[in-house]
C-alpha cells in the first residue's frame, strides 16, 4: 500500500470559517491562522496536512523529535506567509488538490459548505461520514454555533441557559440592556456568530449605553453583518467546565472534559480532566445535545461550555467542530499512551527564540519522562505569544511543572 493509501487522512487546518465568524477580519483571521502548523502534532505516515501558516524548520524538527516519526513521510501543504482565506482556497492556488484527494478521508476543523462542497466535488469522504453531509447537517452546525441558535437548542433539550435575549441591531440591543440592566448589575454581549472570544463585551448597569464604540468591535461588525447580538446576565461563577464527546454512527460517545482558563471572558487554555461535579454537569449537558446533533446527522467532534455557579450551572455555547482542546486531548495521549492523562495548556506572552526555549526546557529536565512540557507552536514572531502542554501523573505534578516553565518563558 502506498504511503497515500487506504488508511491516511488530510488533516485541513480550515480554522477561518464562515461557522465560527462571518466576515472575519484580518486581525482575527491571521491569529486564527497563525497557529495552525500545530496540525503537525496529529499527523501520521502517510497523511496531508493542510495549514495557513508557514512551518518554521525549527518548529518542525521539534515535533518530528519529539514524536520520533520521520515527517518526510508527510505531505505538507503550506503558504509563504500567513494565508487568511480558507484552507481549500490555499489547497487550490498551491495546485494540492491531488494530494489532498488521494487521502482515504478528509479531516476538517469545521465542517463548513466549502468542505461539504469540495467532497462532493472530488468524492473525498469526510471522515467520520458514510455519506457527503446534507442540507439538513449543515444547517445544524451553522445554527448551533450561533449564540441564540445554541440557547434555542439548549432550551428545547431542557438545559439551563442564563436569562437573556438577541437583538438584530445597535438601537435594539441597547434598548433591550437599558431594561435588562435595571434588575442585574452587568451582563455580557456577545457577536451571534463568533468565537474564541472575539466581540464580547461586559456591560455594568450605569454604563452609558449611547457612546460610539462600547462594545468590542461594534465598529467593524456593523457593515454587512446581519447575525446581531445575545446578551445574558453576566454571573459569578465557580469555575467553567467542558465537555467533549463525540458523535458517532450509534450516538454520541464521551471523549474528554476539562476546566477552562478564561482571561477578559475568552478561552486561555485549560486542565484536563475537569473537577468531578463539572465534569458530571457538563457531560450530561453534552450527552443531551450530542443526542440532538445525531439526529441532525452530524458525525464527529463537539464540546458543549458551561459555568458552574455557587447552586446550580448553566449552559453557555457548544463548539460543533474540533477544538484547541481536541488536539491537545489527542497529543497528550499520543505522548502518554493513556486514556485520561492529565495536562493543562495555556498561553504566556514572551520574546525569547524558539530555539533558547526549547534548550532550556530540556536543561530543566521536561523535554523527557512521565511528567513533560511541549511548546504546540511557534508563533512569537506573529503574535509575541508562547503556547505550551504540560503532561504528567497528576494535577499537582503538571501545576508544578507550569511554575517551572514559567520561569523559563518570563526569566526575571
Amino acid at each position: 500500500m502506498s504511503a497515500a493509501g487506504r488508511s491516511s487522512r488530510t488533516l485541513l487546518g480550515n480554522l477561518v470559517n464562515d461557522v465560527m465568524i462571518e466576515n472575519a477580519p484580518p486581525s482575527y483571521a491571521r491569529a486564527m491562522a497563525s497557529v495552525t502548523p500545530r496540525k503537525l502534532w496529529l499527523a501520521r505516515p502517510g497523511d496531508c496536512v493542510v495549514v495557513q501558516a508557514p512551518c518554521r524548520p525549527a518548529f518542525r524538527d521539534y515535533v518530528e523529535r519529539t514524536l520520533g516519526i520521520d515527517l518526510g513521510l508527510v505531505e505538507l501543504v503550506q503558504p509563504d506567509e500567513v494565508f487568511t482565506g480558507h484552507a481549500l482556497d490555499l489547497v487550490e492556488r498551491r495546485g494540492a488538490v491531488e494530494k489532498v484527494v488521494a487521502r482515504s478521508e478528509l479531516l476538517p476543523f469545521v465542517l463548513d459548505r466549502r468542505v461539504v462542497d469540495f467532497a462532493g466535488r472530488t468524492g473525498t469522504p469526510v471522515a467520520g461520514y458514510d455519506r457527503i453531509p446534507g442540507e439538513r447537517t449543515l444547517r445544524a452546525v451553522r445554527d448551533i454555533n450561533t449564540k441564540s441558535g445554541f440557547r434555542a437548542i439548549a432550551r428545547s433539550l431542557g438545559l439551563p441557559v442564563a436569562p437573556g435575549g438577541h437583538a438584530a441591531t445597535l438601537p435594539e440591543l441597547r434598548a433591550l440592556l437599558g431594561g435588562f440592566l435595571k434588575e442585574r448589575p452587568a451582563a455580557i454581549v456577545k457577536i451571534d456568530r463568533s468565537s474564541n472570544g472575539y466581540g464580547t463585551a461586559v456591560v455594568h448597569a450605569g454604563d452609558s449605553l449611547s457612546r460610539t464604540g462600547w462594545l468590542t468591535g461594534t465598529a467593524e461588525h456593523r457593515p454587512g453583518r446581519g447575525c446581531g447580538w445575545v446578551y445574558e446576565e453576566f454571573l459569578d461563577f465557580v469555575s467553567v467546565p467542558s465537555a467533549e464527546m463525540i458523535v458517532e454512527e450509534h450516538g454520541p460517545v464521551p471523549f474528554s472534559s476539562c476546566d477552562q482558563r478564561t482571561a477578559d471572558n475568552a478561552w486561555t487554555g485549560m486542565t484536563a480532566p475537569a473537577a468531578p461535579r463539572g465534569a458530571a454537569v457538563a457531560h450530561e449537558a453534552a450527552l443531551a445535545v450530542g443526542s440532538w446533533l445525531h439526529g441532525e446527522g452530524y458525525r464527529g467532534v463537539f464540546d458543549v461550555d458551561c459555568c458552574l455557579l455557587p447552586g446550580g450551572y448553566v449552559v453557555t455555547e457548544a463548539n460543533v467542530r474540533r477544538t484547541g482542546g481536541t488536539c491537545l486531548e489527542e497529543l497528550a495521549r499520543r505522548l502518554t499512551g493513556r486514556d485520561s492523562p492529565y495536562w493543562l495548556a495555556d498561553v504566556r506572552r514572551g520574546g525569547r527564540g524558539f530555539g533558547t526555549v526549547v534548550r532550556a526546557i530540556e536543561s530543566a529536565g521536561l523535554a523527557q519522562g512521565p511528567t513533560r512540557v511541549v511548546l504546540t507552536a511557534d508563533t512569537t514572531e506573529i503574535d509575541g505569544r508562547w503556547r505550551y502542554l504540560v503532561v504528567g501523573g497528576d494535577g499537582a505534578e503538571v501545576l508544578e511543572a507550569e511554575r517551572t516553565l514559567d520561569s523559563i518563558l518570563e526569566p526575571s
